[in-house]
């Protein structure tokens, strides 16, 4: 089932892409098929210990293969990401006026980043996860670049391409050192490594989770996203894109989360990215940035608690991914209603909202509720479990990751509390915002979010199977934890009681000040480095690669002859004699005299025949050392080397231009230099064999394998089929090469009877 739903998302993308912009915006229900077929198909697996797979592979002996395993964190993960990419597609067929340009490339595209989510959720080898990461930092670069005619969002598309894909990069070399110390490329295979491997992959990870999950320091290409269309912000910040890194916390966690630097360093993105986060929020007074900004901050807790790495932080961690990817979406729903039937998204000019879009207010409120983690709402039970993780541990984790929760929650109380006066709040010096009809297929999507987000609280026995079992996969002991409606008067709730009364207080405060706009600096300073990256690849590649054949060929040759040098140093001298019989020492001769003659004589006709001379000799020492096959391959290449040359020459002067004594030595210096690194290098190879020559296992295989009794041509037509199949192609390349140099120019065509000349 695995590769049927893949394939029908991959064809629903195909299929989009060539007849959407025809459909209008019923291309949006074409496209939500896939998604809805998949969240259908998962939803029994929800919370069921067993697992799904599926594999396919490619090279064996590498462990390249496309696994995939749905098991009950994939399932979890594949129900957030498809069930909320369904509502994401009914919104955007209201969000978008009908008939809009390239809507078929846009639904294409986010149909193909939707599906690079849900093979990166459940993909099983390091290679197949690697790809599917990827695709989600290449499919989100198109989304967020769609604008194309706008200067911005080029800039934070590309600004989002390279951080997310230097991130790929880093975790690519993670998950190979993991694979390598864990000895499989399976993750539900590996197991708890340690010693520097473990230390190095777990920094490489964290590094890695940070660039997508938009942790600091690499946090700056989310705000600038935003200048996506709404349901791409909708969808990338609440179920896609920015929880892949959470996503691998979790997956990395069990196998190098005893590595020294895991808990430091997690603990150090998160809580400052849950705090600075929370900050940004506060500072903007663009409702989407503020929810940009709070999704950092959010994203941070989970890391945070994902990177302590306790039972109950788990199962809190687990817990919040659920409830924000709910509650977040059905805010930037919200917002993107409010913008489209308003014309502003900017919450100092909105005004008596409450009363004008009452049913939008009604779910705004009970989001908002489960974002500061209020009851009756998800993100109650999700937030106090979080603050019992923190209060189950001891010493100066405890104290760190309780100080940074509690202030983090204080300051995700009052960004919320500020975005719901600025949006739905009475101004005295505005009046009342002129708003347009409503849109159904808006609405529905928003209200079915609001919805959830109370039923999650209604039929809290489900979630927390849900979320037990996907814990539980993680770290079997959070078996015990539960979501609790109400968790008695304990302690944390004592906690989450004052977290609650201080951020309204600061909210409140806040929303009744007007604070100048932040300055984006940070994205500013990426966008400057990159700048200055391309203008110095200009200035180094206009100095280096300059067009001079002659410099080209001696940087080469001096690189190689620095390359050789290791070689050279490991010669055995006693495994070197000068030949096996007199005719390949005459035949070397005659070798060298050809190559010295080619460098010193002044006609290209000349030249062309040393060359030719050289590999005569060569196909005679080929036949010394009892090669024939290859020496009649040498005469072959040789006769069509030496005609194309004669032909092509014959459109060139006879003679080299003039050359004095001085570039005639710099010849014979760099092509010394050259045979004397590439000799070097072979005299030294030879000196130290590895392993046993494969001559038995050769002949053996001809016949078996091969089904041929000429072990040389079983080698160049089976055991090398595509190496010979490539020597084909460079002989039809040349040949067609010398047909261009031995037809006639136009010039030097008669002209027809009658033909103008």
């Amino acid at each position: 089932m695995i590769w049927a739903l893949l394939g029908l998302h991959l064809i629903g993308c195909a299929v989009i892409a060539g007849i959407g912009d025809g459909l209008g915006n019923r291309v949006f229900a074409v496209a939500a098929g896939a998604p809805l077929v998949t969240s259908i198909w998962v939803i029994g697996r929800v919370g069921d210990a067993n697992a799904t797979t599926a594999q396919i592979t490619w090279v064996a002996g590498l462990d390249l293969e496309l696994a995939f395993r749905v098991g009950p964190l994939a399932a979890l993960l594949t129900l957030v990401v498809s069930g909320i990419g369904v509502l994401v597609f009914g919104y955007a067929a209201g969000y978008f006026a009908n008939g809009i340009a390239g809507v078929g490339r846009f639904t294409a595209t986010l149909l193909a980043f939707s599906t690079a989510m849900v093979g990166l959720v459940w993909a099983d080898s390091i290679w197949t996860l690697f790809v599917f990461w990827e695709l989600t930092s290449i499919t989100s670069f198109l989304l967020v670049g769609y604008k194309n005619t706008d200067a911005d969002a080029r800039l934070a598309a590309r600004r989002a391409l390279l951080i997310t894909v230097a991130g790929g990069l880093v975790l690519l070399a993670g998950l190979v050192i993991m694979a390598d110390s864990a000895g499989t490329g399976r993750l539900s295979e590996m197991t708890n490594i340690g010693g520097t491997s473990a230390a190095v992959a777990s920094v490489l990870v964290l590094v890695a989770a940070a660039t997508k999950s938009a942790q600091i320091p690499f946090h700056v290409w989310l705000p600038g996203a935003m200048a996506a269309p709404t349901p791409v912000s909708a969808y990338l910040h609440s179920a896609t894109m920015v929880k892949a890194g959470v996503v691998l916390v979790a997956l990395a966690g069990p196998i190098v989360g005893d590595a020294a630097p895991w808990t430091p360093l997690g603990i150090s993105f998160g809580l400052g990215s849950m705090l600075w986060g929370a900050i940004g929020a506060l500072r903007h007074r663009d409702a989407k940035l503020i929810l940009a900004w709070g999704t950092i901050s959010q994203l941070g807790l989970m890391v945070a608690l994902l990177s302590v790495g306790s039972a109950k932080a788990t199962f809190a961690a687990i817990g919040l991914l659920a409830a924000h990817a709910v509650f977040k979406a059905a805010l930037f729903m919200v917002v993107g209603e409010i913008d489209v039937r308003t014309g502003t998204r900017r919450i100092d000019e909105l005004s008596g909202l409450r009363a004008s879009m009452p049913l939008t207010f009604a779910v705004a409120l009970v989001s908002a509720a489960s974002m500061a983690g209020l009851p009756p709402t998800l993100g109650f039970p999700a937030k106090e479990a979080a603050v019992e993780a923190a209060l189950g541990l001891a010493g100066a984790e405890k104290a760190v990751l309780l100080s940074g929760v509690i202030a983090g929650s204080v300051l995700t109380v009052a960004y919320t509390t500020r975005l719901m006066i600025g949006l739905f709040g009475s101004k005295p010096d505005h009046t009342a915002s002129a708003v347009a009809p409503s849109r159904l297929a808006m609405a529905i999507p928003i209200g079915i979010l609001g919805v959830s987000t109370l039923a999650g609280f209604v039929g809290l026995g489900w979630v927390t199977t849900a979320v037990r079992a996907a814990a539980v996969q993680l770290n079997p002991s959070a078996e015990v934890y539960s979501l609790l409606r109400w968790p008695g008067l304990t302690t944390a709730l004592f906690i989450s009681t004052g977290i609650i009364a201080g951020g309204l207080a600061v909210g409140v405060v806040l929303a009744r000040q007007t604070m100048s706009e932040p300055r984006a600096v940070g994205a500013q300073a990426v966008d400057e480095l990159v700048a200055g990256v391309l203008h110095a690849a200009r200035w180094t590649t206009g100095r280096v690669q300059h067009g001079s054949l002659p410099v080209y060929l001696v940087t080469m040759t001096v690189v190689a002859t620095f390359a050789a040098v290791p070689f050279a140093l490991g010669i055995d001298t006693s495994a070197v004699y000068l030949s096996d019989n007199g005719t390949q020492l005459v035949l070397a001769v005659l070798a060298v005299a050809g190559a010295v003659a080619s460098t010193t004589v002044t006609s290209r006709l000349g030249a062309a025949l040393a060359l030719g001379a050289v590999g005569l000799a060569v196909a005679g020492l080929f036949v010394a050392h009892g090669a024939p096959d290859l020496a009649l391959t040498q005469l072959l290449v040789e006769t069509v080397v030496v005609v194309g040359f004669v032909l092509g020459l014959g459109h060139l002067h006879r003679r080299f231009p003039a050359a004095d004594q001085v570039w005639v030595g710099v010849r014979l210096t760099v092509a010394g230099m050259l045979g004397v690194a590439v000799g070097a290098a072979l005299i030294g190879s030879s000196s130290a064999p590895v392993g046993v020559p494969p001559v038995e296992d050769f002949v053996a295989e001809s016949q078996t394998t091969g089904g041929g009794n000429n072990v040389v041509n079983v080698i160049l037509t089976d055991m090398r089929a595509l190496d010979t199949l490539g020597e084909i192609m460079v002989l039809v390349i040349v040949a067609v090469g010398i047909l261009a140099l031995a037809a006639p120019s136009r010039d030097e065509t008669p002209a027809l009877e009658g033909e103008p000349t």
